[in-house]
């Protein structure tokens, strides 16, 4: 569900929107490039009106789809830049998953790999079904979803791969690996 009101959104890309556009060199020279496709498009085709009317079908659809498809990505980099922006007011103030809290979890983290490790020989065990190991990893759920903004928007597969190379960089102390998960220092 969109946190961006639908009369918010009309105003943002109804008029405003295609100034911007009207504005844009390269928008301009991608619809000039469009027209030119359509008009040769239209001399080479040599379709008959029945065949003219399955293929403005077949253009209107697509339309909408691109439509639909514009508007949603409008919206979710909103969402994403109004999170961020949240996000950060909010740490200036402290709140939420504090650098503290963050770097308890981080030593906690270090200490239940240490644990598995001591009695398992190995970390990459993840596949434990139950019992008291498997609930001590719910420590890093609590990291992952304490991130801040820039790490935690990644795709799964990146998300994963950014928390363990921070977690797992045991050169550098808790502290440190903290400020990086809470944003208060840039991922390198």
């Amino acid at each position: 569900m969109s946190i961006i009101s639908e009369e918010f959104f009309a105003a943002r890309t109804g008029e405003v929107l295609e100034a911007r556009l009207r504005e844009s060199d390269k928008y301009q020279k991608n619809m000039e490039d469009l027209h030119k496709a359509l008009r040769v498009f239209s001399k080479a085709a040599g379709l008959s009106k029945k065949n003219w009317k399955l293929y403005d079908a077949l253009d209107d659809a697509w339309t909408e789809y691109n439509i639909m498809y514009g508007e949603e990505s409008y919206r979710l980099g909103l969402e994403d830049g109004m999170q961020i922006a949240s996000e950060r007011e909010i740490r200036k103030k402290g709140s939420i998953l504090s650098f503290k809290d963050m770097t308890h979890l981080v030593y906690l983290y270090d200490t239940v790999k240490k644990i598995n490790m001591f009695l398992l020989g190995e970390w990459d065990n993840y596949d434990r079904k139950s019992g008291i190991l498997k609930e001590l990893d719910r420590v890093y759920k609590v990291i992952e979803d304490g991130v801040c903004a820039e790490i935690r928007l990644r795709g799964e597969d990146e998300l994963f791969e950014c928390l363990t190379d921070i977690l797992d960089n045991w050169k550098a102390v808790p502290e440190e690996r903290a400020k990086v998960l809470t944003g208060l220092e840039k991922i390198c």
